[in-house]
């Protein structure tokens, strides 16, 4: 599925850069963008998105927070790492789709007790996010809705009462 999702993304491109719009209709042509955009949609899904369903078959650990988001990388080396990351009893576990196959795997986690604190803010210069600070390390992850989830965190990570 991804491939094909590849396949016509690169022919929709083609077609929206080269092919005059004059030679097509310019209906045609622009109504062509909303199918770009929900190509390029629809490929981040099948390319990064990870459920929870997906989460449960590889893990038999019950969480209490579990959000799709990104870890940044220690030292700014690569791209972000994206997944979902779960808060269970005793650590946090980042989970993300492998690129063969589609299956998910554990890439990141972290024991509660090392957690020491964690701030909800800015995390990149343009993304808002969590950060968890332990003794030796820190992670950082970025969001669409996890720098709200400060009450949610607090909860799942057994340092207040829900």
């Amino acid at each position: 599925m991804q491939v094909l999702v590849k396949i016509a993304l690169l022919a929709l491109t083609l077609v929206l850069v080269f092919i005059n719009p004059l030679y097509i209709g310019r209906v045609v042509y622009y109504s062509l963008f909303p199918l770009l955009f929900v190509l390029v949609w629809l490929f981040y899904r099948i390319a990064y998105y990870v459920t929870e369903d997906a989460v449960r078959k590889v893990t038999s650990e019950p969480f209490s927070y579990s959000r799709f988001c990104a870890l940044i990388p220690p030292v700014d080396d690569g791209d972000l790492i994206r997944g979902r990351l779960i808060i269970t009893a005793t650590r946090l576990v980042l989970f993300q789709k492998e690129t063969k196959g589609g299956t998910v795997k554990e890439v990141w986690s972290m024991d509660i007790a090392q957690v020491k604190q964690f701030t909800v803010g800015q995390v990149l210069s343009v993304r808002k996010g969590v950060t968890f600070i332990a003794d030796e390390r820190e992670a950082r992850f970025v969001g669409r809705r996890v720098s709200n989830d400060k009450e949610a965190i607090t909860i799942a990570l057994g340092w207040k009462q829900g």
